[in-house]
């Protein structure tokens, strides 16, 4: 075997197989992949910025249609966010985790201290995985909202980017709402989470759709290539 994974036989083999050199170059092809080098596993810090860059660069795609929707990065302030979102005369604070496990009461403290500056009027917290947030912070909905200090919060599980537009909207349109209107807040969260279930629906049967059309074209390919020897 090569460095690069390759068995050197099968190259030996063109000169005593009766198989076509089209054949053994595709047989080469497949080794090389199946004995390639595994990637390298990125570190949590690199796995927590590109979930940052990712929700950053959708919020910044709504602010290029929507000149009084403004994103800024706000992760070099200690004790901001990751970033604020500036709609309608609100400053919304946003945090973004992207862990494989439940987001650990100290992060949720922290984005609480973040929400708590005078600036901010609202906040989100993200938690871009199925894991959601500790057991301890009751949060147990994809979309849960909470009055946290007066100020009303949402906290997202795994969530499709394209709520987050409406969601910020909604906040902006409660963020006056007291303790004493939890029903309120709770009958709207309902419907949220109802559109977010409508939306995910949405997304599979699209990937499934996808999946179906590549599996069809490999096919395609494959027997092409079945001509061609």
């Amino acid at each position: 075997m090569t460095e690069w994974g390759t068995f050197e036989s099968i190259r030996l083999l063109k000169g005593k197989s009766q198989l076509s050199d089209q054949l053994l170059e595709s047989l080469n092809k497949a080794l090389e992949c199946s004995f390639a080098p595994a990637p390298a596993v990125k570190t949590t810090v690199e796995i927590g910025n590109l979930a940052e860059q990712e929700i950053f660069s959708h919020l910044q795609s709504i602010s290029n249609v929507n000149m009084d929707f403004q994103v800024t990065d706000t992760s070099n302030q200690t004790g901001h966010g990751d970033m604020s979102v500036h709609h309608q005369d609100k400053l919304i604070c946003v945090e973004i985790k992207n862990y494989s496990k439940p987001v650990p009461m100290k992060e949720l403290d922290k984005y609480h201290k973040s929400l708590n500056l005078a600036e901010y009027d609202t906040g989100i917290m993200i938690q871009m995985n199925s894991c959601g947030f500790a057991r301890e912070a009751n949060l147990r909905s994809p979309i849960d909202i909470k009055v946290v200090d007066g100020k009303p919060s949402a906290y997202l599980t795994n969530i499709d980017k394209e709520l987050l537009y409406p969601i910020i909207n909604f906040l902006i349109a409660n963020s006056q709402i007291g303790t004493d209107n939890i029903d309120e807040l709770d009958n709207k969260k309902k419907a949220l989470i109802q559109i977010n279930e409508k939306l995910s629906d949405l997304r599979s049967s699209i990937e499934f759709q996808k999946k179906g059309i590549d599996k069809m074209e490999q096919t395609i390919q494959a027997i092409a290539k079945l001509t061609m020897i």
